[in-house]
């Protein structure tokens, strides 16, 4: 019984953050979070494709680096462990799905947030590019480092890079609208 009290606890914290941060991005960008982490990720046939990278990326764009480390805190990585928890082990078809994803990519996101930051005077296409190929080296980088027989999945690079460029490219229009509003 406590456990159920904590997760309401946190929830609840999240519903006030995503109130008073306010705004459409916020909402769409943690439906797309829980999407991805919580449901799709359970199912994913296809790897490299997620939805992590544009959240972040659209959220540091419209609120700052500051929203854009406790998004990636809190939305990123704790309200989909709590969502997890409650749904269980129920259908799980992905081999490599956890219920808990605590990591060095996490890191990675919180560095990410910085460089979109940084970059923020560039086209959103140019920020994505980089902010995959920060993500990649580092995670590879990290892998090899962390296992003597790691192999790089350059399947899930590629189509991770294509599928986050490609959404960025043809909804350019409709991004740039979202950042706007």
């Amino acid at each position: 019984m406590k456990k159920e009290i904590y997760y309401l606890l946190i929830l609840s914290l999240v519903l006030l953050f995503i109130y008073f941060v306010g705004g459409f991005v916020i909402i769409f960008t943690t439906l797309l979070v829980i999407f991805d982490k919580c449901f799709f990720g359970r199912i994913k046939v296809i790897p490299g494709i997620e939805f992590t990278s544009l959240a972040t990326l659209l959220v540091v764009l419209k609120y700052g680096w500051a929203t854009g480390t406790l998004f990636v805190i809190i939305i990123l990585l704790i309200v989909p462990i709590i969502i997890n928890i409650f749904i269980g082990e129920k259908f799980i078809l992905n081999k490599d799905f956890t219920l808990m994803s605590i990591g060095f990519g996490n890191i990675v996101d919180i560095f990410c947030v910085f460089i979109i930051y940084l970059l923020r005077g560039f086209d959103i296409f140019w920020i994505m590019l980089v902010m995959l190929v920060f993500k990649h080296t580092l995670n590879n980088l990290a892998g090899k480092l962390n296992a003597a027989r790691f192999m790089v999945d350059y399947i899930g690079i590629t189509v991770g890079f294509l599928f986050n460029l490609s959404i960025i490219y043809f909804f350019h229009s409709f991004w740039l609208y979202l950042l706007a509003i």
